[in-house]
């Protein structure tokens, strides 16, 4: 990847960043900050960075009422038209991040759930999800040209807890208060322990895809009596690899929108498109604000988010072709 390391990042600073989407994909841009500044924040501007990859993503800064800084990039840094889990658009986003002095980064994403067991504990469309863990990617890359263009040989990054345990206590409190009303019900790590699964391709995944994806689950949970059983959702899962060696707290949940594809009679856009355009937009709007406005910055003692990331002996180094 080309890149120009001359670049000086001209945008805001903030301890806490929002990259959520779909969640909020019921409302424009514009609606989201009207909505967030009704609530009391201050909007200091919105504007396109430039990275040393290309023009970067709308940053969108605000000032909550005790003077925090928070940065929202909507949907991900994604650009209408382009594919933004596989281009270049993350590469820049994260670069953004990490200049910005990022250390508290809320995820919120939307899925397809391939639920393969029977009962009233399955997670059905319109619940919400705290996910165990994730399908590592071949897209789950560095930093080109920067100190974190990769792991090895200068560090071992292991992925115990990719999201923050500490900052899920406070998103799980946030998200009951919408149970019984707004949102279903409440997943957490102690109930199911849910992998995030990016699709291969550009859209949805086929019946096989889902039915690999559901025997795989059914198999580790026989395997597993002991823990929670294990459940895919097929949607987002933005690089937590590069947000933990950029030594960032991830703190992501994912709204249900639909049955994945041949797990139900039920159509995939049947759910979707209403929960879309209702109840989700409602939940994401209240509960991004209060999160964003209350999370604490952990000091790394109580979650693995900074302890995973372990120094290599030099020699490591050493024994490889030097850079000129």
């Amino acid at each position: 990847m080309d890149s120009n390391q001359n670049v000086v990042y001209e945008g805001p600073q903030a301890k806490i960043a929002s990259l959520t989407g779909s969640p909020l994909w019921g409302k424009s841009v514009q609606d989201v900050i009207e909505a967030w500044v009704s609530q009391g924040w201050i909007h200091k501007g919105s504007a396109r960075p430039m990275t040393p990859y290309g023009l970067g993503p709308l940053v969108v800064h605000f000032i909550a009422q005790d003077g925090r800084g928070i940065i929202w990039i909507p949907s991900y840094g994604g650009e209408a038209g382009s594919d933004f889990l596989y281009d270049q658009t993350l590469t820049r986003v994260f670069w953004v991040l990490w200049k910005a002095g990022v250390k508290v980064l809320l995820v919120g994403g939307t899925s397809g759930v391939a639920e393969w067991r029977k009962g009233e504990d399955i997670i059905r469309p319109g619940d919400i999800v705290l996910p165990t863990d994730f399908r590592t990617s071949p897209d789950h890359r560095g930093l080109p040209g920067t100190e974190f263009a990769t792991v090895w040989p200068k560090y071992d990054l292991t992925l115990e807890d990719p999201f923050c345990t500490e900052l899920a206590a406070h998103l799980e409190a946030e998200a009951r208060r919408y149970v019984g009303g707004l949102i279903g019900r409440v997943h957490t790590p102690r109930d199911v322990r849910v992998a995030l699964v990016v699709p291969d391709g550009i859209t949805y995944e086929t019946n096989f895809d889902i039915e690999m994806w559901q025997a795989i689950c059914a198999t580790i949970s026989q395997m597993k009596p002991d823990k929670p059983p294990r459940v895919t959702l097929h949607g987002d899962c933005i690089n937590p690899v590069l947000a933990r060696l950029l030594g960032i707290h991830v703190v992501y949940y994912h709204m249900v929108a639909n049955w994945a594809q041949g797990a139900s009679d039920v159509g995939i856009v049947d759910t979707l498109y209403p929960l879309y355009l209702g109840n989700f937009t409602k939940v994401a709007l209240e509960m991004e604000w209060n999160l964003l406005s209350t999370l604490p910055l952990p000091d790394g003692e109580s979650c693995a988010c900074i302890k995973s990331l372990h120094v290599a002996p030099e020699v490591f180094s050493a024994a490889m072709t030097q850079g000129e």
